[in-house]
């Protein structure tokens, strides 16, 4: 099904439509126009202007979704947006396409896409080459279904915003929010669709929607840090509330969760549908630290935690209290889990595993065996493997040790596709249990 178009931006536009349910069989597809006007790049003569981004799909073979069935069985093939129908899932990888130069000159791309959030860049003077076995994660799926790098992908890098070449740009008009001086964001995100077919849209709302801010605290190292605060609609000081915190994965920020995973939609429409408690979400900066898990720990429990419970009216009961995170940041919950299960009631691992020969790995705490752990990975994410930080080592160390855990897994790779579904399910059907 084929709804009609309207305006998003003020040069992105997008179907708009009043919230409704659809039968998961019907494929609702949003025509999404895209454009760009050369005359923002001064410096060079902008000849052709084409998109990347995470526009691809593919057939899942899982059998619902907390199972492992079909895990990691490999994409047979890649499917563009030209050729998506119902039952396909968004996963991640680049697709690309040349965008078309109008009567107007602008140069413009229409999709038609379904409802999610899609990250994704402008290519100035694009010159693509064969695919690049060195810079594989910068390989992009052609509408033909070929894969193709850049041509001189490491130099046109180094370039940056002078690359004559192969510059790599946010959408002008619909640039990502980076509100602090670490939380750089290098994707546009393109939010189709609706509330109802997707929690990672806004809510229509705007009396349910939350407050987001960025809270700046002294850190372990006695630095200035920056933290994502989100706050509940109506937060009320005089009322107490749940705490969640989320890490980001490895080269991340605190902003990641709230730009790339529209956390702060999640919870709006979860907590204004009766899916979750209303609960106090933070998300640190971990990446400055290196990923030494002790002192992001020691960070988080000495420096941010007191700082947070000087300002808002935080539960201080621990069955009120929530850890999880990506990829990395899904190795610093189950470090949490293995050395602080104590301050914490439930934990929830996203693609990423501590399991033996890690350091981390410990069944020594006692409380790990009172708390909630969740944990899981996409279909086809990279954490799904047998090293001692995979999702499946782990899962086989805590069922030997018969620790409880539940495990979830979803469509998708390691992506942002994967991760603010897991936390959807986590927030609504896990916390507060």
């Amino acid at each position: 099904m084929k709804k009609s178009m309207a305006c998003f931006l003020s040069l992105v536009s997008v179907a708009a439509l009043a919230c409704g349910v659809y039968a998961a069989d019907d494929a609702t597809l949003y025509p999404v126009t895209l454009t760009f006007d050369p005359a923002v790049i001064q410096d060079v003569e902008v000849t052709g202007v084409g998109i990347k981004g995470e526009f691809l799909f593919y057939e899942s073979n899982m059998d619902g979704v907390t199972g492992e069935t079909g895990m990691a069985d490999g994409v047979e093939k890649y499917y563009p947006p030209s050729e998506y129908r119902a039952g396909l899932a968004s996963i991640g990888g680049l697709y690309y396409e040349e965008m078309e130069l109008n009567a107007d000159g602008i140069y413009e791309i229409t999709f038609e896409l379904p409802a999610g959030v899609y990250p994704y860049q402008f290519v100035i003077n694009p010159e693509l080459g064969p695919e690049d076995e060195q810079m594989a994660w910068s390989n992009v799926t052609t509408k033909d279904g070929t894969k193709h790098g850049f041509i001189d992908m490491r130099g046109s890098l180094m370039m940056g915003d002078k690359a004559e070449t192969n510059r790599f740009i946010q959408d002008p008009n619909n640039l990502p929010v980076a509100p602090t001086v670490s939380g750089s964001q290098s994707n546009s995100e393109l939010i189709v669709g609706t509330c109802e077919e997707s929690a990672r849209t806004p809510i229509d709302d705007p009396a349910k929607k939350g407050i987001l801010s960025y809270q700046s605290y002294v850190d372990i190292d006695g630095v200035v840090r920056s933290a994502g605060v989100y706050l509940p609609a109506g937060y009320d000081k005089t009322k107490t509330y749940p705490l969640i915190i989320v890490s980001h994965g490895g080269g991340g920020n605190e902003v990641d969760w709230f730009s790339q995973g529209q956390l702060n939609n999640i919870m709006d429409n979860l907590i204004a549908q009766g899916r979750t408690r209303e609960a106090i979400v933070v998300t640190p900066n971990n990446t400055v630290y290196d990923w030494d898990f002790d002192k992001i720990a020691a960070n988080i429990e000495e420096c941010l935690l007191p700082y947070l419970e000087t300002v808002y009216n935080i539960s201080e009961d621990i069955h009120d209290r929530a850890f999880c995170g990506l990829s990395m940041g899904s190795m610093t919950t189950l470090h949490m889990f293995y050395h602080y299960s104590e301050r914490y009631d439930y934990f929830g691992a996203f693609s990423g595993g501590i399991a033996p020969g890690n350091e981390s790995f410990s069944l020594d705490d006692p409380h790990i065996r009172e708390v909630k752990l969740l944990i899981g990975s996409a279909e086809e994410d990279m954490a799904y493997n047998y090293r001692d930080i995979g999702v499946p080592t782990t899962i086989d160390a805590l069922k030997e040790a018969e620790v409880p855990y539940e495990p979830y897994f979803v469509t998708g790779s390691h992506d942002w596709f994967c991760w603010p579904a897991m936390f959807e399910y986590f927030a609504e059907n896990f916390l507060w249990k």
